[in-house]
C-alpha cells in the first residue's frame, strides 16, 4: 500500500513563503555560537563603557542590553511558530541596540543591531522585516548621529554594512525555503512513484485473477461438456453388455450393433471434445471464438451424445455479434444442455431460441423431462456447480444477467446481454 506524506506548504496566501517549521539544525549551530560570542563581546563593552557614568545611564544601559539578549536569544532558543512574535522580539532588541549606541559612544551596541537587522531577514517575511528594519535603521542613525555627531558619510557607510546584513538575512530566509519546497516535491514524487507501484500491482494481481477466472471457465466448459457426453456413451454401452450379460451368454447381432453405435459415438464425442480444446487454445492466442453460428451443430451434437432432443430457434434478425458476447451465448448453452443431460436423461427434450433485439440478444435454454419415471443420473458424472457460477459471472462482466429456474416439468436458462457499448465492462474470453 502506498504511504501517504504530509507534504509542507512552501508558499503563503500573501505571496511569501510560509513557515517551514523548526529551525534549520545547521542554522542553528552557526546561530547559538556567534550570538553567544556576541553577547559576550558586548557585555564586556557596555561593563567597560558603564564606568563612570551615572546611576541612570549605568540602568538604562543594563536593561537595554538585557533586553537585547533576552529578545534575540528567545527567537534563537525557541521555534516560533508566529512571525510576529520573533517580529516583536527582534525590533525591541535592535531598539535596545540603538539605545545602547546613543547611551555608551564608541561601545559594540550597534552589533546588537546588526544582529537584530541579519535577525530580521531571516525570521520574518519581507514586508514586515522591511518595515522593522527601517525603524531600526533610523534609530540607530539617530542614536549616533546626536550623541557623537557623526559625519554623514560615516553614517552612509554604516547603513550600507547594516543593508547588507539585513540581505544577507533575506537571502538566508529564501535558501531555507527554497530547500523545504525542494524536499517538498521530492515527497511528493516519492509518494506518487509508491502509489503508481502499488496501483500497478494491484492491477498486475487483478489482470491474474480474471485470466485464472477465465481459464478455469474455458476449462469447465469444454471438459465437462465432452466428457459428460462420454460418459453417458460409455454408460450406454456398459449397461448394453450388462443385460446381454444377464440374458445369454452370447450376445446378439443387434446388442452388438448397439454397442458399437455407442462405442463410435463415444469416438465422435472425444474427436469434438479434442477440437473444443484446440479451438479455446486458438481463443486464448487471440484466435476466432465459437459464437451463435456453432448453436445449430452443438444442439445436432447433443442429440446424438446424450439423447435428449434439442432444437434450436432463432428469432428476429441475425446479426454479427461482438466475440465476447458470441462467446457468452455459446457456452451458457454449452454448460445448459450439459444440465439438461443430467436432469432431462434420454427421451427429454431442449428447446434452444436465441432472441435478437434492436440492443440486445436473449437466449433462452428450456428442457422437458420424459414422460415416466425419473431420469437415472450416470454414475461418476458431475454437473453444475462452477458451471452456473461461470455462467452469471460471463453475464455480469457483459453487462447482462442470467437467470435459472425450475419448470413445472423441467429447468430453464435465460441469459440476456447488450449489444451495445457498456460503460466500464469487462472483456471475456
Amino acid at each position: 500500500m502506498a504511504r501517504k506524506v504530509a507534504l509542507p506548504s512552501v508558499w503563503g496566501a500573501d505571496g511569501d513563503p510560509a513557515e517551514d517549521g523548526p529551525h534549520s539544525p545547521a542554522l542553528r549551530r552557526i546561530a547559538i555560537p556567534t550570538c553567544a560570542a556576541v553577547f559576550v563581546l558586548v557585555g564586556f563593552g557596555v561593563v567597560h563603557g558603564m564606568l563612570g557614568q551615572p546611576p541612570l545611564v549605568i540602568a538604562a544601559a543594563a536593561v537595554a542590553l538585557a533586553v537585547a539578549v533576552a529578545g534575540i536569544g528567545w527567537v534563537i532558543a525557541c521555534d516560533l511558530e508566529s512571525g510576529t512574535t520573533a517580529l516583536v522580539a527582534l525590533t525591541a532588541a535592535g531598539l535596545s541596540g540603538a539605545v545602547l549606541i546613543g547611551l555608551l559612544p564608541g561601545q559594540p551596541g550597534y552589533l546588537i543591531v546588526s544582529v537584530s537587522l541579519i535577525g530580521l531577514g531571516i525570521e520574518v517575511p519581507p514586508l514586515a522585516a522591511l518595515a522593522a528594519g527601517l525603524l531600526v535603521y533610523a534609530a540607530a542613525n539617530l542614536a549616533m548621529l546626536l550623541p557623537t555627531g557623526q559625519s554623514l558619510t560615516n553614517l552612509a557607510s554604516n547603513d550600507v554594512g547594516a543593508a547588507f546584513l539585513f540581505t544577507v538575512g533575506v537571502f538566508i530566509r529564501y535558501t531555507r525555503f527554497s530547500q523545504a519546497r525542494a524536499r517538498a516535491a521530492q515527497a511528493r514524487a516519492e509518494d506518487l512513484l509508491a502509489r503508481l507501484r502499488a496501483s500497478q500491482a494491484a492491477q498486475a494481481e487483478a489482470v491474474a485473477l480474471t485470466e485464472r477466472t477465465r481459464l478455469a471457465r474455458e476449462i469447465h466448459d469444454i471438459l465437462a461438456h465432452s466428457l459428460s457426453g462420454l460418459v453417458l456413451a460409455l454408460d450406454t454401452a456398459e449397461l448394453l453388455a450388462r443385460q446381454s450379460q444377464d440374458g445369454q451368454d452370447a450376445a446378439g447381432p443387434g446388442t452388438v450393433a448397439s454397442m458399437l453405435a455407442q462405442v463410435t459415438r463415444a469416438q465422435r464425442i472425444a474427436r469434438e471434445g479434442l477440437a473444443d480444446t484446440r479451438r479455446a487454445i486458438s481463443a486464448l492466442r487471440g484466435d476466432e471464438l465459437p459464437g451463435p453460428a456453432l448453436l445449430d451443430q452443438l444442439a445436432r451434437t447433443t442429440s446424438e451424445a446424450t439423447g435428449v432432443r434439442t432444437g434450436l430457434t432463432v428469432h428476429g434478425e441475425q446479426r454479427p455479434l461482438s466475440p465476447e458476447i458470441g462467446l457468452a451465448l455459446y457456452r451458457t448453452a454449452q454448460e445448459a444442455l450439459i444440465n439438461t443431460a443430467k436432469y432431462a436423461g434420454r427421451g427429454g427434450h431442449a428447446d434452444v431460441g436465441i432472441t435478437y433485439g434492436a440492443d440486445d440478444v436473449e437466449l433462452t435454454i428450456q428442457d422437458t423431462r420424459a414422460s415416466g419415471a425419473m431420469p437415472a443420473v450416470p454414475a461418476g458424472l458431475t454437473f453444475g456447480g462452477y458451471g452456473l457460477t461461470g455462467m452469471r459471472e460471463r453475464a455480469e462482466l457483459l453487462g447482462g444477467r442470467l437467470t435459472a429456474e425450475p419448470t413445472e416439468r423441467g429447468f430453464r436458462v435465460v441469459l440476456w446481454l447488450p449489444t451495445g457499448p457498456v460503460p466500464g465492462r469487462g472483456q471475456v474470453a
